[in-house]
């Protein structure tokens, strides 16, 4: 019998021994080949007209996929591997050379990740059409999902994990070498160092955390976010990724410290076995514990902010897109067809329309620190800005010569002034800002920057340069102006001889479905990489205590043996199991929210059930890991 057959007969005869590595090799080629399709995907290329190419996005978010599912095949290669010591130690003690056993992992490794690439190409052939859907729904588009098979997305899949499934297979081979016999035998028998308790890391871990927290919290006009600006909350994540490990590492050992000095909890029932348990296992889940806590505060933050702006898309944009309809008016005759086509639309009721007459001149910008020195300006006068802020209904603004009203220029934090003040000079005028209006009158999104300036001082630049008009439409339902806008823009530019750059035109539904789009398309890369990044780190602590269990079989045989029953070793299980998944999250959870309430103050959004969601579910799916954990370590410490 050849080595190669071999291979395939352990594989054949202990198949569910070697699902313990298929599964997660088949969970990893199942969302890339998914997610690569997605990228290459023409139907959703082409539907997402108002982004651009979102083959970027998608990239970008395929080499994260493709660095985690790397680490983490890699992970339960070493976890099923590790298992298999005494296994390969009893080959070489049959007669088997170190070269033949090393032959022989390799050729098992391969085949399984072989075997694994076709069926999670497979399945993902088969989910493509699913997930398909699902992103043309976040997205908002009106078209029927096709199902497509990309050719490009088979052979980067395949190239990827052929790569990855035979450096394993390498590491596999030489890992023969690396070991005596005399350690494969004992390998299961090594114990670990206890738990060191030290009391200054956990209060350094609690004042990193405190300090992390209260820079966060503080206002965005405070001083220190005045002098030290981004570089503040670059700070506060420092801290908060220190607090994070040395709680992790410290406050649980000094936690169960206090513990065992409460005799009366220390020595009620099995708690003595689960705590002393714990103290000696920590220390190897340290790192683990503490990538599982970074990475849930991070996927927890993300999921919640992309939610919760996704629920305040609308709001968002009627702040920033108060029009449902400017541009700049050339041609009467156009002006009374889009006029008479709104009107023949029925669904689309006008408000209210207006002319506004404006002056687009160049500015020198550089006093403001946010534009470049020279931009184009779109100056108002006080009459038209005023008549237009009555119809929105706007408060009325003043403003003296030689002064300035401007609005906000779409930054996330509309109520933060960074204008009033500043100079911005306008061919041989110089103009102070007086005022910031965080409620603009002109939709953003045009390549110029909007002012008011005093009537007089606006007769005066009106001299010097040709004035233009604008037509301005808020109409009823402008969410649903798809079809009609498309009409719209068609009639404005259908003479081909008009300079495009030099007219505006902007609407609400185009910047609306826009942001839909940005944000749809941002859940889902978000989502799916959030809900990969919990199951492959709940994955990875489910196969340590796994790894636990198998060292500790011989434990619990001594417990039943002294008289034990089962009920007391399920109790003691699930004591010690029990803290192992919450630790992250008690960390986690806080981390995350303070970033939360940060960004929803500096947003005015409200993020609160968003994200209360989004933890109910990512707790729902740890406790699911828990039980199913529980249930198995149980089996294999009753197989003794």
């Amino acid at each position: 019998m050849t080595l190669f057959s071999l291979a395939k007969k352990n594989i054949k005869l202990n198949t569910k021994h070697y699902l313990l590595y298929f599964y997660p090799m088949v969970f990893s080629m199942v969302i890339y080949f998914t997610f690569v399709s997605l990228q290459y995907n023409k139907q959703i290329n082409e539907s997402a007209t108002a982004l651009g190419k979102v083959e970027p996005a998608f990239l970008a978010a395929s080499v994260v996929l493709l660095l985690f599912s790397a680490i983490f095949i890699w992970y339960s290669n070493d976890f099923f591997i590790r298992k298999r010591k005494k296994e390969v130690a009893l080959y070489s003690l049959f007669g088997m050379r170190k070269k033949q056993v090393a032959q022989l992992l390799f050729y098992e490794n391969f085949i399984m990740g072989i075997v694994a690439l076709g069926i999670g190409m497979g399945i993902g052939i088969f989910l493509s059409k699913l997930f398909t859907m699902l992103l043309i729904k976040l997205m908002g588009f009106s078209v029927i999902a096709n199902f497509e098979v990309s050719a490009i997305a088979i052979v980067q899949t395949l190239v990827v994990f052929i790569v990855i499934i035979i450096v394993t297979s390498i590491h596999n081979y030489r890992m023969i070498y690396r070991y005596s016999l005399l350690d494969l035998l004992k390998a299961e028998k090594q114990g670990e160092k206890q738990l060191k308790v030290s009391k200054i890391a956990a209060i350094t871990a609690l004042i990193a955390l405190l300090v992390g927290y209260s820079i966060l919290l503080q206002p965005s006009d405070s001083a220190i976010y005045k002098e030290f600006g981004f570089k503040a909350v670059l700070f506060s994540l420092l801290m908060i990724l220190i607090g994070t490990f040395l709680f992790i590492r410290s406050v649980f050992a000094v936690f169960l410290e206090r513990i065992m000095k409460v005799k009366g909890l220390y020595l009620k029932g099995t708690n003595l076995i689960s705590v002393s348990h714990l103290r000696f296992r920590m220390k190897g889940n340290m790192l683990i514990l503490s990538m599982i806590a970074l990475l849930s505060t991070v996927t927890l933050f993300v999921l919640g902010a992309i939610w919760a702006v996704q629920q305040n898309i609308t709001a968002v944009a009627e702040d920033n897109y108060p029009l449902s309809l400017m541009y700049t008016s050339e041609n009467k005759e156009i002006d009374e067809k889009i006029a008479r086509f709104i009107h023949d639309s029925k669904q689309h009721e006008i408000i209210f329309s207006d002319r506004i007459e404006y002056l687009q001149v160049e500015g020198d910008l550089s006093e403001t620190g946010r534009w470049p020195d020279q931009f184009p300006v779109i100056l108002l006068s006080e009459k038209d800005y005023q008549q237009l802020a009555e119809k929105l209904g706007n408060d009325h603004v003043g403003v003296e010569k030689n002064q300035a009203i401007v609005f906000s220029d779409g930054n996330l934090n509309q109520h933060n002034d960074p204008y009033t003040g500043k100079m911005v000079t306008i061919e041989d005028h110089r103009f102070t800002i007086s005022k910031y209006v965080d409620k603009p009158v002109l939709n953003q999104g045009y390549y110029s920057f909007p002012m008011v300036i005093n009537n007089e001082d606006y007769a005066q630049l009106k001299e010097q340069t040709i004035a233009k008009e604008m037509q301005v439409y808020k109409v009823k339902n402008e969410k649903s102006m798809e079809s009609v806008m498309k009409e719209i823009e068609e009639i404005v530019f259908q003479d081909s001889n008009v300079d495009r750059s030099s007219m505006i035109f902007s609407s609400f539904f185009q910047e609306y479905q826009k942001g839909v789009e940005t944000y749809g398309l941002l859940i889902f890369i978000g989502g799916f990489l959030g809900i990969v990044f919990l199951l492959a780190t709940g994955s990875m602590l489910h196969y340590k205590q796994l790894t636990e269990a198998t060292m500790d079989q011989g434990r619990y045989d001594v417990l039943r043996k002294i008289g034990m029953n089962r009920k007391q070793i399920q109790a003691t299980i699930a004591k010690q199991l029990l803290p192992v998944f919450l630790l992250p999250m008690v960390i986690a959870i806080p981390n995350s929210s303070f970033l939360i309430v940060a960004l929803a103050r500096f947003t005015e959004m409200n993020m609160l059930l968003p994200f209360i969601s989004i933890i109910i579910l990512y707790l729902a799916i740890y406790l699911i890991y828990y039980f199913i954990t529980l249930r198995k370590y149980y089996s294999i410490v009753e197989r003794t």
